[in-house]
């Protein structure tokens, strides 16, 4: 049985990890503009099948509509995106900039394998320099 202990304190200290773990047959949904998809009211446009006419969706962010639902003292919510390895590098610091713009949310993402269950800040793996943290930090006060 792992013990997450370890993982739950690296997630209040650094905010965003990323995760290697074991193999699963496990497979995600694309998550789209990571930006848009959980912080932003944003169309959905199914496949236009011939004389059908052409409609449009709105889905509410999937970060920001459960963080306003939130009781005021529950501790935050935890975003954990599986297959994260298919993300841009523009991508994976917007999620490791997440917990800056949304100080409540915790992001785990899980970017590859490992034989064991293993973890790392995930700006690290982003390339995400302290100055970008400190601006993301800024734009949002």
């Amino acid at each position: 049985m792992a013990r997450f202990g370890p993982v739950l304190d690296d997630v209040e200290n650094h905010k965003a990890l990323v995760v290697y773990s074991p193999h699963e047959d496990q497979s995600a949904p694309g998550l789209g503009d990571p930006e848009t998809t959980l912080t932003k009211i944003h169309p959905v446009c199914p496949p236009h099948l011939g004389r059908q006419p052409i409609a449009r969706w709105y889905f509410l962010p999937e970060v920001d509509y459960p963080l306003n639902l939130l009781p005021p003292e529950a501790k935050g919510l935890v975003v954990w995106i599986i297959e994260a390895k298919v993300l841009s590098k523009a991508e994976l610091q917007f999620l490791a900039l997440l917990p800056s713009l949304r100080p409540k949310v915790r992001v785990i993402a899980e970017c590859g394998n490992w034989r064991k269950f293993v973890w790392k800040p995930l700006k690290e793996i982003a390339g995400l320099s302290p100055e970008q943290e400190l601006q993301a930090t800024r734009q949002q006060t």
